[in-house]
């Protein structure tokens, strides 16, 4: 039986839709600028969370990364590139990632840098490699961490011909590459032709930029790397290269007798190592002598050089293992024992006089030897060097904390990075002044240590800065605040952060702020602090950087 109570309230609520006319009964519309408003706010709300979650534009703004993403200021090359930010959400880093993260010492801001080390590692920096280190039983073992396939084919950078073009020089054989007997060499282009009567050697020499060593103009359109090469100083801490590949196109008249393509590395206090894509007799093998004795050797394989027929060749030893090719496809691969490998004595650098020591029993030499008679024409030669990292602050063994990561820019010896990250402490008393850390009563204030002598202008990424007309200091702490500090600086500025004690005269009454490297919060980055992945650099891109006669104006494409 139904509720009289319901039943009147329907009736009252018919009664009343009844006397309300339909047109009056539907929703009121929006006037068109709240419409605009709404759309707009709309919009607003989805970038920000675009931006936030999901996709975010970057400018690179220094070479630390050069080539890969470019920043600098001799080429006038500033990628803008789209960092992956959602990537961060669904998935943890991984080993050679390109990385965008909150700089440990002023989170405030982002640094893009190659994530090396992932949590738990023990790392080496040597021989231009990252490798792993395990101590067991007094005795210390190392295994390479081998980039990607696609991701080494990126890093590859071109020392011949690319050298000898960004000097605009036009002759080959004698300054670039050297030949034996010379008489028997003749060149025309890029053809070199051997009128052969038993052997002959091929080799790189560059005597004008030090040989197969780590330039920073390497791996660049001509065009960008003289414009480097021509703003760079030539004595920098620099190494050896003995990641090297070997490429070009062998035409003999004449069955060869034997064909190599050689990777000589020569260093004081070490044996000499061969690296060696051998063919003789229809058969071709990877090698490895030390003292010109084999110590290993891949298993045989087809490889005949037919008279008359025009073969290409390649050969590279990278990231402790031999690899051939044959027209542009890989058919060989041989991996080297760690014993092999040239992890040290690659420094070029005399720490004493603090210059480059070019001495000839440190190099290394790309070379192609064969023995048998006949005309011999070798075209479109062409030598590469992979990246090469350097270890310059960094400690002999890196041990990554748990939930943390080492990153490290390609261009090393341009790059400020885990290596080098420095923090400086200093004290502020109730008054404003700096004071050492350990006064009582002080607050302790952690920050970046990146301060200019006082004779160059500050930029934006100095801090400390100085202000001695004000007897002031302005210091960005590691938060990102920034704090206006009365003191005064000591000598030699810039080398070290020292200040005068407050109310001191003289070179008695300073101190220096207490620096720290390598250490958790400092020179490692933790998981919440990944903010993403660079994928696309969208700009410079044709047909928009044309108009601003951009040195590199092809840019667009995915980052590796």
């Amino acid at each position: 039986m139904s509720d009289p109570s319901n039943q009147a309230l329907s009736t009252a609520l018919g009664i009343l839709g009844a006397r309300i006319p339909e047109e009056k009964r539907k929703a009121a519309k929006m006037g068109p600028i709240r419409v605009q408003l709404e759309a707009f706010g709309v919009a607003i709300l989805a970038a920000v969370l675009l931006k936030w979650f999901c996709l975010e534009a970057f400018q690179i703004p220094t070479s630390s990364m050069q080539p890969t993403l470019m920043g600098s200021k001799e080429a006038g090359v500033y990628d803008r590139i789209l960092v992956n930010k959602l990537i961060s959400l669904l998935r943890d880093p991984k080993r050679w990632d390109i990385t965008v993260f909150k700089y440990p010492l002023q989170k405030n801001q982002n640094y893009v840098k190659r994530l090396v080390g992932m949590p738990g590692d023990r790392l080496t920096i040597a021989g231009g490699n990252i490798w792993q280190v395990t101590d067991e039983n007094g005795k210390r073992s190392y295994r390479i961490e081998r980039k990607p396939d696609d991701l080494q084919e990126a890093m590859w950078k071109n020392v011949y011909p690319a050298r000898m073009q960004a000097r605009s020089e036009t002759k080959v054989l004698g300054p670039v590459l050297g030949a034996s007997p010379s008489s028997a060499f003749t060149e025309a282009g890029d053809t070199i032709t051997v009128d052969m009567n038993g052997s002959m050697l091929l080799f790189l020499r560059d005597e004008a930029d030090g040989g197969m060593i780590d330039r920073v103009w390497d791996g660049y359109p001509i065009a960008v790397m003289r414009a480097m090469r021509e703003g760079q100083p030539f004595d920098q801490p620099q190494e050896i290269v003995t990641d090297v590949r070997i490429a070009a196109s062998i035409t003999a008249e004449q069955a060869l007798d034997e064909l190599a393509f050689d990777i000589v590395v020569a260093r004081p206090k070490f044996d000499t190592i061969t690296y060696s894509l051998l063919v003789k007799g229809g058969k071709g093998q990877l090698v490895v002598k030390v003292k010109d004795k084999p110590v290993g050797q891949s298993p045989e394989f087809p490889l005949a050089l037919a008279a008359g027929a025009t073969t290409e060749l390649a050969f590279a030893h990278v990231d402790a293992q031999l690899i051939a090719w044959r027209d542009g496809a890989e058919f060989a691969r041989f991996e080297c024992q760690p014993e092999w490998e040239s992890r040290d004595g690659c420094e070029l650098w005399n720490k004493d006089s603090r210059k480059l020591d070019l001495a000839a029993a440190r190099k290394v030499t790309p070379q192609i030897t064969a023995k048998g008679k006949g005309k011999v024409r070798i075209d479109g030669l062409r030598i590469d060097r992979d990246q090469h990292y350097t270890r310059l602050g960094a400690p002999e063994v890196i041990e990554v904390p748990a939930d943390h990561y080492y990153l490290m820019g390609d261009n090393t010896l341009q790059s400020i990075d885990a290596r080098g990250w420095t923090a400086i402490t200093i004290g502020v008393d109730a008054e404003g002044n700096v004071v050492p850390p350990d006064t009582p009563g002080a607050r302790v204030v952690r920050g970046n240590k990146r301060a200019m002598p006082l004779d160059r202008d500050p930029d934006r990424d100095e801090t400390p800065i100085a202000i001695p007309s004000h007897d002031s200091i302005v210091m960005i702490d590691e938060y990102g605040e920034i704090l206006r500090l009365k003191g005064k600086v000591g000598a030699n500025w810039g080398e070290r952060i020292a200040f005068m004690k407050p109310g001191g005269q003289d070179g008695r009454d300073e101190w220096v702020a207490p620096e720290t490297t390598n250490a958790l919060g400092i020179s490692f980055v933790p998981r919440a602090d990944i903010q993403g992945r660079a994928t696309l650099i969208f700009y410079p891109c044709r047909p928009f950087s044309w108009l601003f006669f951009n040195s590199w104006p092809g840019r667009f494409g995915f980052v590796r």
